[in-house]
């Protein structure tokens, strides 16, 4: 006891604050940083898009600083797929595409419905899975969907 107020009396004569202002103090700065940290994690998960085409996984992400990243099916080795509680109880995860090569994975973070898209993702590797034509009336033509069309414009020359 008689070292904690010491240890009391030297940190308040330096800072010229009881230590219950002090710990105040920590703890205020503790919650802001927090709560700016929870924005920050909220405008950055705001503006990130996992878009699945018939081709490629394509991850953009960015608001100021525009980046997209993607991987086609073809050179997709492995998917993990992962979920904590807390993210079990709001239905989101993390999906992990490994590549055939050294780099870094491609990460889909807190994506929803996590099961969902690593079903998908599986059944576009082994070509199960076929995008349909998009069509809100049957009496209307039909007209290739925007995936479609998207990923024909940004085919691969093979």
């Amino acid at each position: 006891m008689e070292a904690a107020a010491k240890l009391e009396y030297s940190i308040a004569s330096a800072v010229r604050l009881p230590l219950a202002q002090i710990v105040t103090w920590i703890f205020l700065i503790i919650i802001l940083a927090l709560i700016i940290k929870s924005i920050i994690d909220l405008i950055s998960w705001r503006f990130t898009k996992y878009i699945l085409t018939d081709q490629r996984v394509i991850i953009e992400k960015g608001l100021i600083h525009k980046e997209m990243s993607y991987i086609y099916y073809d050179k997709i080795v492995d998917v993990v797929f992962s979920q904590s509680l807390l993210e079990r109880l709001v239905s989101a995860g993390d999906i992990q595409i490994f590549g055939g090569h050294e780099h870094t994975p491609i990460i889909l973070e807190n994506a929803p419905n996590p099961q969902r898209i690593d079903k998908l993702i599986n059944q576009l590797i082994s070509g199960d899975y076929e995008m349909s034509k998009v069509s809100r009336d049957d009496k209307a033509p039909r007209e290739e969907s925007v995936l479609k069309r998207h990923s024909n414009k940004f085919k691969r020359l093979k």
